[in-house]
């Protein structure tokens, strides 16, 4: 089997990232409340933690990078669907 280096792989997910997006950015206006909702929700993580100075524990990167993942769906979806990414998002002030 062929390795697959970390820049393929990058590239891959870049390439997924920008064809949800603009998948998403294509549905339905009166269905993206809720998927604007849903992003905004998985792209922060939710550790729990109270003190900022803790030692992250096993598992945690995969949690940072999954919701950073998240977010830059998010944010690309919403380029896409002609929103400023920096608006509030539904449920925010």
């Amino acid at each position: 089997m062929t390795e697959i280096t970390m820049e393929t792989l990058e590239g891959r997910l870049i390439a997924q990232r920008k064809l949800i997006a603009l998948l998403l950015a294509r549905l339905p206006e009166a269905e993206r409340p809720a998927l604007w909702e849903y992003l905004a929700e998985r792209s922060t993580m939710q550790d729990a933690q109270e003190d900022p100075g803790a030692v992250p524990t096993a598992g945690v990167g995969l949690q940072v990078a999954i919701a950073e993942e998240f977010r830059l769906i998010a944010e690309e979806a919403q380029r896409h669907a002609g929103r400023n990414p920096q608006q509030p998002r539904v449920g925010e002030g």
